[in-house]
């Protein structure tokens, strides 16, 4: 749940019209914490399916919220 929090600070605060080339501290800053964002995102989501495998009726795609999460992490 913080790191979600985190993601909403953090996109709450991003400006892209104001440094397209992200050249500021500020804009550089919120490029690392995207980047650790999608990576925890990223192993949770393979961290499940390895504890739960990947495919069948009980396992991290027969989930819908899986599936779900598994479409967000692989469009970021």
């Amino acid at each position: 749940m913080m790191v979600i929090l985190l993601n909403c600070v953090t996109l709450g605060m991003y400006q892209p019209c104001d440094d397209m080339d992200c050249l500021s501290n500020r804009c550089k800053i919120l490029q690392v914490f995207d980047d650790f964002i999608f990576i925890f995102f990223a192993m949770e989501m393979v961290l499940k399916m390895v504890a739960l495998g990947i495919f069948g009726k009980k396992c991290y795609l027969g989930d819908t919220w899986n599936r779900l999460d598994f479409f967000i992490v692989m469009a970021g």
